[in-house]
């Protein structure tokens, strides 16, 4: 065994090729291993196994830096630098970030986990370096080439300054994202990979061309031109070098031996150089390899690790699994966004999908076949999807932007002036709107209500089940105006909470009523909060419970006509409690004059770590034992302000159902 060996990076100088080799092996089966039973980013990490032993075989990365783009392929690099022993931890509450994390290693230097940053982090380090005179550290950033395509790398390139910066752009072109790169750059790419002409052929060019026998100025002009046309024929990586960057490759980036000597030898080299690498996402899993859009992702326990046979798997002899589906009583809200979004689009052929690089994680993938005419892909660019999306409503489509909540924080102007200021006709449906579980801190969608709430002309939704969801999906295609409805990573149940009363634009519903305390809820918390009811019932306390569904417009008359009178009013929410729902219901009952008490439940100002959604809530103190808890200790002190007359009754609040 060569990985046990290895403790840190300085550890790869002592091996030879074969060892580095069996190191590559071992690693891809720790990965494996650890990744089938605890989740995580599986095909990614095993594309660049051989790519980061180079690096931290060729480089100082306490004295150099490294930036890894998304961030989801750093398990080789955790593994190599200090963490193997607890890399069984990884995803896990308390364990290993799926992330590059600062506080886990010095080798960590920022904590990613959205796309196209990396090249902008890089030259900010690259120039401060040169300011500082520290000029022989070189800055690494790690690329995908879906990642390339973001308009923050792009801006990024253009402004790197060879003279002032000592970087290298290393672009891991598999030709994925989590699905298949899509758009202009994937297509120039792939010119590339076609006619893989090494960056020698360049120099053996000029060299002919500088020897041909020259005869006055004109001559010399004119082969220069010629030089010059022939160059952009013939040598790839042509528009990276008209952007001022020195391109190398493309070169195989399995091939150890030759990574080790291509970096030992850029890392000599000054000022901005981009390495193309060629590489195949899911590198050493035959099931990965195959279907990688499949495995980018896989769930804690998803496959059994046993029966697959690690070892078959590394020699790619691994037969797929039979496996025994049961039909689900349960379901994903994004598998009923995506079965809606393909009713919607039968019944009116003004609907349009747009999606950003995730056609199978916002659920579009079986939309994307059955109407394939009216969906969008624009590769990782949340603002090109959002601005897109106004431009064909303008023109009379219906256009629905499927997003992660986390990933519409980087549509905030385009909110702003495609859609609201428009006052266009686009729906957006928020994915992962709440705790995510293992993705940690970037990833959960604890922000899109705050900021999208202070938009005029937008409306907010937020379903407590999958047949609510459906009815305001519809709701949302048929309204005139910006709408956005958030949903969690949560599966749930098909039969309805709340009453199947029509969605109505502003119009929450009474769920069950009580004399003692509101409690108002937005969104799928909607039954941890019935069930708290019910256990403040036993102890005499009964509350009415209000589905808002929309936390703009609010329900002006519903939440005045149940607050007033009673001594407490508790909204619950699963997003941070600054500028949340909570505060535009705290905002309603001023303005209404309340005289109660208010407490708002949801996520204090904090970022929340990693750990599955239950862990998390319970945790966030969003249960049904918080709830009821918090909600008794509140009236209980409010009774003792003004203690009522009598003895409360013990009978529960009636379930309107």
């Amino acid at each position: 065994m060569v990985l046990e060996d290895i403790k840190g990076p300085d550890d790869l100088n002592a091996l030879d090729q074969e060892q580095l080799a069996e190191l590559a092996t071992e690693i891809r089966k720790e990965i494996l291993k650890t990744v089938l039973a605890n989740g995580g980013h599986l095909a990614s990490s095993l594309g660049v196994v051989e790519l980061t032993i180079a690096l931290h075989r060729c480089f100082d990365m306490l004295h150099d830096r490294l930036i890894f783009d998304v961030g989801h392929q750093c398990y080789p690099h955790k593994i190599l630098t200090g963490r193997l022993k607890v890399f069984h931890t990884i995803r896990k509450l308390g364990g290993l970030s799926g992330f590059p994390f600062p506080p886990e290693s010095p080798y960590d230097l920022f904590h990613t986990g959205h796309a196209g940053t990396s090249i902008s982090l890089a030259s900010g380090l690259a120039s401060w370096y040169k300011h500082i005179g520290e000029t022989d550290r070189k800055v690494v950033a790690v690329i995908g080439d879906a990642s390339l395509g973001a308009g923050v790398a792009l801006e990024a390139i253009n402004a790197a300054d060879p003279k002032d910066r000592n970087m290298l752009v290393v672009l891991n072109d598999n030709e994925m994202s989590i699905s298949k790169t899509v758009g202009a750059i994937a297509q120039y790419l792939n010119r590339i990979r076609m006619a893989p002409i090494y960056s020698k052929t360049k120099k053996e060019l000029q060299s002919i061309v500088s020897r041909l026998p020259l005869i006055g100025g004109p001559m010399d002009r004119g082969l220069s031109e010629i030089a010059m046309t022939l160059k952009n024929m013939l040598v790839p990586g042509q528009i990276f070098e008209e952007l001022g960057l020195a391109y190398y490759g493309p070169i195989d980036g399995h091939n150890l031996p030759l990574l080790v000597e291509t970096f030992n030898g850029l890392k000599k080299k000054k000022g901005v150089a981009l390495l193309h690498l060629l590489t195949k996402k899911g590198k050493g899993f035959e099931l990965a390899l195959e279907d990688p859009e499949a495995f980018h992702g896989v769930s804690p326990g998803s496959l059994d690790s046993i029966s697959l046979g690690l070892e078959g798997a590394i020699n790619g002899a691994l037969e797929k699994p039979k496996t025994v589906q049961s039909a689900p009583k349960r379901a994903s809200f994004t598998e009923i966004f995506g079965k809606t979004m393909i009713d919607l689009a039968d019944r009116n052929d003004k609907v349009v999908a747009i999606t950003a690089a995730m056609p199978e994680g916002t659920g579009l993938k079986e939309f994307s076949k059955r109407h394939d005419d009216r969906f969008f892909d624009v590769g990782i660019t949340e603002q090109q999807a959002v601005a897109f999306a106004g431009g064909l409503s303008r023109a009379g489509a219906k256009p629905v932007v499927a997003v992660y909540s986390t990933f519409m924080q980087r549509c905030y102007d385009q909110v702003f002036q495609e859609i609201c200021l428009q006052n266009t006709d686009v729906l957006l449906a928020m994915d992962r709107g709440g705790v995510v579980g293992q993705d940690g801190p970037t990833h959960h969608g604890l922000y899109d209500i705050a900021y999208l709430r202070t938009f005029p002309n937008m409306t907010l939704m937020s379903p407590a089940d999958g047949e609510e969801f459906r009815a305001m999906m519809r709701f949302g295609v048929d309204w005139k105006g910006p709408v956005a409805i958030r949903y969690p990573r949560a599966k749930v149940a098909l039969s309805p909470l709340s009453p199947t009363a029509p969605v109505e634009h502003g119009k929450g519903v009474v769920v069950r009523t009580g004399r003692d305390a509101l409690i108002v809820v937005y969104g799928s918390l909607l039954s941890a909060a019935l069930d708290a009811a019910k256990r403040l019932a036993v102890d005499g306390i009964e509350s009415t419970v209000i589905n808002a569904r929309f936390a703009k417009p609010l329900d002006r008359e519903l939440i005045e006509a149940h607050a007033m009178g009673k001594k407490a009013v508790f909204t619950i929410e699963e997003h941070a409690l600054a500028g949340g729902f909570g505060s535009a219901v705290a905002e309603l009952l001023l303005d209404l004059g309340y005289q109660g008490r208010i407490v708002r439940f949801g996520v204090e100002d904090r970022f929340i770590d990693h750990g599955t959604r239950d862990e998390l809530l319970h945790i966030l103190g969003l249960t049904p034992e918080a709830f009821a808890g918090r909600i008794l200790e509140c009236i209980d002190e409010e009774n003792r302000k003004s203690p009522r007359r009598g003895k409360p009754k013990a009978a529960r609040g009636q379930e309107i159902l």
